[in-house]
């Protein structure tokens, strides 16, 4: 019974503390509709005022720098995972696929956080994981982002605008719908 018990809880744990959910909320920029535009009987329509995305610089596996502004003119899907989440590496080869399928116009950027680089290699060699994977060893980019959960992602347009994104793993239909949004 005891062994039952502390099987129970490690699972609840791993739950709450490693990867999100399957489905999880959408996250899409924020609405600029006044509170009150609701309460009248004629509707308003209102345009939303673009989000850009923050800009970082990272290092990629192989010593290069890759800067998020030297790819405004690309679509961007910016996918922030760890080597530890179940749901992030089985999302991986959807992500791969993804970015071979629309490599003409979008770039998928892979930002490990908070792991090391020796850890990330061995994983990627491993796993064999193709794209450009990022390291956010300290976790800054994560946290100007604000992400809290694993897999997160997001999409951005040519303009480098926040267009939506998700927490949670992705189907490839999802991926390719996220896709199919940025304009």
């Amino acid at each position: 019974m005891k062994k039952i018990l502390i099987l129970i809880m490690i699972t609840a744990m791993l739950f709450v503390t490693a990867c999100a959910k399957k489905n999880d909320v959408i996250v899409d920029p924020p609405n600029n509709v006044p509170e009150n535009a609701l309460n009248n009987e004629e509707e308003k329509v209102t345009k939303e005022e673009p989000v850009m995305a923050p800009d970082f610089e990272l290092e990629d596996l192989e010593g290069n720098m890759v800067k998020l502004s030297s790819l405004q003119g690309k679509k961007v899907i910016i996918n922030f995972w760890a080597t530890w989440c179940g749901f992030c590496v089985e999302e991986m080869p959807d992500l791969m696929k993804l970015q071979e399928e629309y490599k003409d116009d979008l770039v998928v950027l892979y930002v490990n956080v908070g792991e090391s680089k020796e850890d990330v290699l061995k994983f990627v060699e491993k796993e064999k994981i193709t794209g450009t994977i990022l390291l956010d060893t300290k976790q800054q980019v994560a946290a100007t982002y604000g992400v809290r959960n694993f897999p997160s992602t997001i999409a951005l347009n040519e303009k480098g605008e926040v267009v939506t994104g998700r927490v949670g793993k992705l189907e490839y239909e999802m991926m390719v719908q996220m896709y199919e949004m940025i304009k």
